[in-house]
């Protein structure tokens, strides 16, 4: 027995990789992951496909995924795998006939966000996913627009054993809403410029609130620029950061931010900043139009549902004024106790795949 992963990008972007090696590893399986080298790096451990990524244009875009694609086709080839385990919509759709001839009902689909090509490939989708043995997905959100004829097993975006190492400490000596200003922090890839000037407008230059952005992305910029050009004197730009310096860094948030644009690339959507607001216990904001995210908060009642952005003052000083910590905590360790029971079922499920003839 011996298992592929094909994984377009570079090892360091994806720490869900890890949920399937470490199963893999715990069942003396030997396995390959196949990588994607966008990044010009060396990452040990891995068979890398090594071209930079060009994003110029969508013909450059698409000339790699095809190079990529076909250094798949030549490496499963040469090694012979009895199963492979696909990451991405995109890649799975470029391979889907290649699956389905050499692989079908031997790999698995790892789905974690919609693709827009998803529109113009429907079809070759549809079939990609009927030739699957399994289908993991990061919400099940996705099931609004994932055929209806296929079983799909919730994987979540976290770490089972921070989940884990939570549940055994149940910390309950934390102090909420230190001072009189509420911090409301936005951590992760800065993407979504529409929310975010939204979330900024809404709070801006009221001595209530101070924002602070926590990570790095594409929009960023535009987002400091918009604040330049505002004077927005109650926010603060942090840069960068390390997987591990989560914790320090929001140490004093009293809100975490996961206000996104209503669109279809974010249909279904859990984010991983939900996870994190559970783990370190600090209420969360939503989109009402957020379904998934919606429902459990909802459900487990950490954090608040903003069916405007024009709400946000009142609902954050609302929410801090009639605050419970006792129902909070409860809140946030139900919603773990619940990531737990699914990462058991969803390690059960990879096991029978790996092992099933």
């Amino acid at each position: 027995m011996s298992v592929a992963l094909l994984f377009p990008n570079n090892i360091y972007t994806s720490p869900y990789l890890r949920y399937y090696t470490q199963i893999l590893e715990n069942s003396n399986i030997p396995y390959d992951i196949i990588t994607w080298n966008r990044s010009g790096i060396t990452e040990e451990n891995c068979i890398s496909f090594n071209q930079n990524e060009n994003r110029k244009t969508i013909y450059s875009r698409l000339s790699g995924f095809f190079k990529y694609r076909n250094f798949v086709i030549e490496k499963t080839a040469e090694k012979k795998y009895d199963k492979v385990i696909v990451f991405s919509c995109q890649l799975g759709i470029l391979l889907s006939s290649f699956l389905n001839k050499k692989y079908k009902n031997q790999y698995l689909i790892d789905i974690r966000d919609y693709s827009k090509i998803i529109p113009f490939f429907k079809s070759r989708f549809k079939k990609l996913l009927l030739g699957a043995n399994t289908i993991c997905i990061s919400s099940n959100g996705f099931k609004k627009w994932l055929p209806k004829e296929k079983k799909y097993t919730l994987s979540h975006n976290i770490d089972i054993s921070l989940i884990e190492k939570r549940l055994k400490s149940l910390e309950t000596d934390k102090v909420f809403f230190k001072s009189d200003t509420i911090f409301v922090d936005t951590i992760g890839q800065i993407k979504d410029y529409h929310s975010d000037k939204k979330f900024v407008t809404q709070l801006m230059n009221n001595d209530s609130f101070y924002m602070n952005f926590i990570g790095f992305g594409p929009t960023l910029e535009p987002l400091k620029k918009f604040s330049i050009e505002n004077s927005v004197s109650n926010i603060n730009f942090n840069g960068p950061y390390e997987k591990n310096e989560e914790e320090s860094l929001l140490a004093n948030t009293d809100f975490i931010n996961i206000l996104i644009s209503d669109n279809k690339f974010n249909n279904g959507v859990t984010s991983n900043r939900l996870y994190l607001s559970a783990l370190l216990n600090i209420p969360c904001i939503v989109n009402n139009q957020t379904t998934e995210q919606k429902k459990i908060i909802q459900k487990y009642k950490f954090g608040i549902i903003v069916d405007k952005y024009e709400e946000l003052p009142n609902k954050l000083i609302d929410y801090k004024e009639n605050f419970t910590k006792t129902d909070f905590v409860n809140g946030c360790n139900l919603f773990l106790n619940k990531v737990k029971e699914d990462y058991q079922q969803f390690q059960n499920k990879i096991q029978f795949f790996l092992t099933e003839k």
